[in-house]
């Protein structure tokens, strides 16, 4: 019997790697001596002239934990306006040669479409079964930026 076939699901498929961090950011860095990932500048927005455009290059850091065998990882970028995915590109083979593995990969260097202003989700895939999402904004850079969290004092 493979290994993949030893942990299926009530629905016969393999359940999917667990995610611990889904992260859009600008960069990463790998330290070549103690192989630890750096995440620099978590971004939850792109802010943008004109629409239709293209968002400015970022980078994906992902760690996934608990896989069972290989998996084909994909993204896909959901637009929440109207419900539509916008992209979607397979990304990488990954193999889990134990259980307890974990696995961490960054993507560098994406531009994702960006239709209109409004919410995204990016969409992390195993073997076409979700995994996680995050979500970022994109927002128009004319429209003066606003503090969200202020609160008036009470007289």
């Amino acid at each position: 019997m493979a290994q993949d076939d030893l942990a299926s699901g009530p629905s016969g498929r393999k359940p999917p790697p667990k995610c611990k961090a889904l992260l859009i950011c600008d960069h990463c860095r790998e330290d070549p001596r103690t192989a630890r990932v750096s995440v620099i500048d978590i971004l939850e927005s792109f802010r943008v002239n004109d629409f239709p455009t293209r968002s400015p290059p970022f980078t994906v850091f992902s760690q996934l934990v608990d896989g069972i065998g290989v998996y084909a990882v994909s993204l896909e970028i959901h637009d929440l306006l109207d419900g539509e995915v916008v992209a979607m590109a397979d990304i990488v083979e990954l193999f889990f040669s134990e259980r307890p593995a974990r696995m961490d990969f960054i993507i560098p260097d994406v531009s994702v479409p960006l239709p209109h202003f409004g919410r995204y989700d990016l969409v992390l895939l195993a073997n076409g079964q979700e995994i996680e999402r995050q979500f970022y904004d994109a927002e128009d850079a004319d429209e003066e930026e606003t503090q969200g969290n202020e609160v008036e004092p009470q007289s």
